[in-house]
């Protein structure tokens, strides 16, 4: 069995920074959209808390099955890779996503959407978000196939879709703590 490589994001760590955004950016050459977004939402608690996303990498894609031109393939490691060569730009995946990853790239006329750096995880690095979040926020999870539902998502502080199974996993917010209180 293949280990699962999945997002991690602590919600008492992020600060709305938007380093991961700016640092994804810059590597990947992007200066007309984003592939990564910090969104902020308000907890039952009526505490901000901040979750930086992208794609999730699902387990069940939907960008994968709806993809008339089959440029989405899901790697064995979980990995969920757009091959942009013969995309179309028919929308379909970008429409599809509940986390709206794929998106327009103006400049290229075509889908794009984060590949979790794959190349960067290949040669055993982190991906360039995770490696410049100045608070750690962020973190990649490698795991064993047998103790994948031990990382389901189950945050009940942000508005998220489940049917398509995100890898993410996100640490809820601790009332009353962040980042700073901990400098």
């Amino acid at each position: 069995m293949i280990s699962q490589v999945i997002f991690s994001v602590d919600l008492s760590r992020c600060i709305n920074c938007k380093t991961c955004e700016m640092a994804c950016n810059e590597y990947h050459g992007l200066t007309d959209m984003h592939r990564r977004n910090v969104v902020s939402y308000k907890t039952e608690e009526k505490e901000w808390v901040h979750l930086s996303i992208s794609c999730n990498h699902c387990a069940n894609p939907v960008c994968v099955s709806i993809c008339p031109e089959n440029n989405f393939k899901k790697r064995r490691d979980g990995i969920v890779v757009h091959h942009a060569d013969n995309c179309r730009a028919c929308m379909r995946c970008i429409k599809a996503c509940p986390f709206h990853a794929p998106k327009l790239n103006p400049r290229k006329k075509r889908a794009d959407k984060c590949n979790l750096c794959v190349e960067r995880i290949d040669r055993g690095l982190k991906p360039v978000c995770v490696e410049n979040c100045i608070t750690k926020a962020l973190g990649i999870i490698v795991v064993n196939p047998d103790d994948i539902n031990n990382y389901a998502f189950n945050n009940t502080d942000i508005p998220i879709k489940d049917y398509t199974k995100p890898s993410i996993f996100v640490t809820k917010k601790q009332t009353g703590k962040t980042f700073l209180r901990e400098c």
